[in-house]
């Protein structure tokens, strides 16, 4: 039986294997985790999916395979080496999932799924379709089980998970037991001299990095849009004084966490009804106009930028489109989006307030044709009736395509986004 390199969304052309639990020439059963993968989006373990030996091993770890390109080989009783093996009957192939019993989402494999399991250790295999490799969450074997995410936070915490003891299914090591370690650990490490330890100071040395194939798809999808689409810029300055106000006021009735990206994001969907034309995508032959305003949201994470997406924006509330933020936010920065969580959006935001960058320029998303790049709101002297008051002002940068937003319908949106920014109360109605 071949082990080829699964497809994980419609954009997924390789993956990079990362590390092989098994060696060949290792016995394996059917639902041993047998290597970990790396997706432009996600990190994943596949496992057996019959009773055999490690054959073959065709990718080495840090090698980029294909889609559909052959990985390794489990022999059955009586095969030999380099033998074929036989061929699977031809079905669309599937990524078994973890089913929540409480949402009835079904959701990849990794720290979310962990949890999934503890409360629902026994899960239906028959339920999923078979084919010859399944994402699963690793299972406990000779060497200690850890998820990537609690293998990365060990190692940026300088901690050994030989010293961990693991609550996951079969004593899987995950985020929550570093964590919880971590701040144990640094409980019981009493700081010299009664003063706070200073941060260490970082290492400068020649080294290279290996791209990861997040880094590898972002730098594709960067020179698809900065070479073939002409971009040009419009800056506007708005008075985001009474939003603050009211996202204030908000906070305190509906004890909901809503930042100002939340007020952007839906002001940005409504305005978008008013001008259909940027919410749109160029094509060769025609330029196609999207019936559902999606908007991506750029999340930064640790390997890279990524922007999941919050599907119909103008028909969801803040409140709502606050959780959903909050919640894809966190799933981008685990790696734990499923496709349709960051596919087919048809405008995008990015916002870098946060970061205290008052003005700046985004690259368009491609197939989108216009992108909002958010400043931080800051306080100014304005005049009003000519007396100079401080009033709170943000500056947005909106990055068109010239081949279907024009310079006055660029300028006509944005003159819409203004009503719904600078008199907020319209997103609430």
């Amino acid at each position: 039986m071949e082990i080829i390199m699964p497809k994980m969304g419609d954009a997924m052309t390789e993956g990079k294997v990362i590390r092989w639990y098994k060696k060949a020439g290792e016995a394996v059963k059917k639902g041993d985790p047998l290597l970990e993968i790396e997706t432009d989006k996600v990190n994943l373990d596949l496992e057996a999916e019959q009773d055999g030996t490690l054959g073959d091993v065709s990718a080495q770890e840090g090698q980029m395979v294909p889609v559909g390109g052959r990985l390794a080989t489990i022999l059955g009783a009586g095969e030999k080496s380099g033998a074929p093996a036989p061929s699977p009957a031809k079905t669309e192939p599937q990524q078994r999932r973890v089913i929540d019993k409480k949402d009835s989402i079904k959701h990849t494999t990794g720290e979310y799924a962990e949890a999934i399991e503890m409360k629902a250790p026994r899960i239906d295999r028959t339920q999923a379709q078979k084919t010859n490799v399944v994402a699963i969450p690793q299972a406990e074997s000779s060497r200690r089980r850890s998820s990537p995410l609690a293998r990365k936070m060990a190692s940026s915490m300088g901690v050994s998970l030989e010293a961990i003891q693991g609550s996951g299914p079969q004593g899987r090591i995950v985020a929550r037991d570093v964590k919880e370690f971590g701040s144990g650990a640094a409980a019981f490490r009493p700081p010299i001299g009664g003063l706070k330890p200073a941060a260490p100071q970082q290492t400068l040395e020649d080294k290279s990095i290996p791209l990861s194939t997040m880094r590898r798809t972002i730098a594709k999808r960067l020179a698809e849009s900065t070479g073939p689409i002409p971009h040009f810029y419009l800056t506007v300055d708005y008075d985001v004084t009474n939003l603050l106000s009211l996202r204030q006021q908000l906070i305190e009735i509906e004890q909901e966490k809503i930042s100002v990206n939340d007020f952007v994001i839906r002001a940005a969907a409504l305005a978008i009804r008013h001008h259909p034309n940027v919410n749109a995508s160029w094509g060769d032959e025609a330029i196609a106009l999207h019936g559902q305003i999606n908007i991506g949201v750029a999340v930064s994470t640790p390997e890279g930028l990524i922007t999941p997406v919050v599907r119909e924006a103008d028909q969801k509330s803040l409140i709502e489109i606050a959780n959903e933020v909050r919640a894809l936010a966190e799933k981008a920065k685990n790696r734990k989006l499923r496709p349709e969580e960051y596919q087919s959006s048809t405008f995008t935001i990015s916002n870098l307030g946060a970061w205290g960058i008052e003005e700046f320029t985004a690259i368009i998303n491609p197939p989108n044709v216009a992108i909002l790049a958010i400043g931080a709101a800051t306080s100014q002297p304005v005049v009003i009736d000519k007396q100079v008051v401080i009033r709170d002002r943000m500056k947005i940068t909106m990055s068109c395509d010239h081949r279907v937003v024009d310079g006055a319908a660029g300028a006509d949106y944005l003159r819409t986004l203004r009503q719904y920014i600078e008199q907020p109360v319209r997103l609430l109605v």
